[in-house]
């Protein structure tokens, strides 16, 4: 038990001395590359369905991407008759998930959504404020659409810790680069 206690001591002495300016850009699955502060780590815990899951667990700041191939998604909407509520467009995409996301009790938007480009990707960002356990969460969710993939970039916090990392989270969020496709969806 002593030898657990001074290694977890070590562990978060390292994290702690980790500097939180500085970024690396990792690269899934030679698909995309996304920008993240060097002191977040890998994770596996927070979504399933992520290509990409990082955390400082320290700051809480956290940040998962999720890709989908156009063509799922399209064959999703058809066979399931969800044509007349979903588009099989970007549009109908982030309607989806973002329907998904305020059916939890705990969710709501605070934000109108933003139609944008990231790295010349048409994108929509919005933002939502929740409760997990009894803590206010602040969450930005980004949705891209490239010729062949949908990307959900989730970043969030701690709500009384938004305007103190929001800069971080749109930097991380804007690096998005999708690197199999250079041609801007339609």
């Amino acid at each position: 038990m002593r030898k657990f206690t001074m290694l977890l001591g070590l562990f978060v002495l390292f994290q702690s001395c980790k500097d939180d300016s500085q970024i690396e850009t990792i690269t899934i699955k030679n698909q995309y590359s996304l920008d993240i502060y060097s002191n977040m780590s890998k994770t596996n815990e927070l979504n399933d369905d992520a290509s990409l899951q990082y955390q400082d667990i320290f700051n809480e700041i956290y940040i998962v991407v999720i890709d989908e191939k156009a063509e799922e998604f399209e064959d999703i909407i058809s066979d399931n008759d969800l044509g007349e509520l979903y588009k099989p467009d970007l549009n109908g995409y982030s309607k989806l998930i973002v329907d998904g996301f305020e059916s939890e009790p705990d969710i709501k938007r605070i934000s109108k959504e933003q139609d944008t480009l990231i790295n010349g990707l048409q994108s929509k960002i919005i933002e939502f404020e929740g409760k997990v356990d009894e803590y206010k969460v602040y969450y930005q969710l980004a949705f891209v659409k490239s010729e062949k993939a949908y990307y959900q970039i989730m970043t969030w916090t701690l709500f009384d810790n938004k305007e103190k990392f929001k800069e971080k989270l749109d930097k991380m969020t804007y690096s998005f680069k999708e690197i199999r496709s250079k041609t801007v969806a339609k």
